[in-house]
């Protein structure tokens, strides 16, 4: 038997079941659920890292110098009545003496950014910052009500070597 649970938030109805987890932050994800439970998440928004030879080892994350460009994704929660709201997404690559680059985007349920990684030799160590919003901009993430990332939390990558 799976649970209902419905709470009225700021006049909105949202249904939560039992079966409901949130994401939690990881070296390549980023939670920005507006309000954890002990059980469950309310709108279970998020931001992805990915790339072909992005790898985590024990929280470092690292890419090989080929790698020029990596994947960022915001995404609105999969429930029926948030996936369709509006997502907008900012992204800065910085890494010293590489000249910054700024991208963003905006779509309807998510939004993907190819992120440039210029001058990507053995030993750079790239910072991405972001910031995103869901729920047609009524939901910012970092922010006081997303519990995970109340103030921002960049993705920190280095370039190595294939052999390593």
């Amino acid at each position: 038997m799976r649970r209902i649970f419905v709470l009225v938030l700021a006049g909105t109805i949202v249904s939560l079941t039992g079966a409901t987890s949130w994401a939690e932050n990881s070296s390549i994800l980023r939670d920005c659920s507006f309000l954890a439970l002990p059980v469950a998440s309310v709108d279970a928004d998020f931001v992805l890292l990915s790339g072909d030879t992005l790898k985590s080892d024990n929280g470092s994350l690292t890419v090989s110098p080929s790698q020029t460009s990596l994947t960022l994704t915001a995404s609105e929660s999969t429930d029926l009545q948030d996936k369709a709201g509006h997502v907008t997404l900012t992204a800065t690559v910085a890494a010293p003496g590489v000249p910054c680059e700024t991208v963003s985007g905006e779509g309807a349920g998510f939004v993907i950014l190819a992120l440039p990684l210029n001058g990507s030799g053995v030993g750079v160590v790239y910072t991405i910052s972001w910031a995103a919003t869901f729920d047609n901009g009524m939901h910012m993430c970092p922010s006081a009500i997303t519990p995970s990332n109340t103030s921002p939390d960049p993705f920190v990558i280095t370039v190595v070597s294939p052999s390593s």
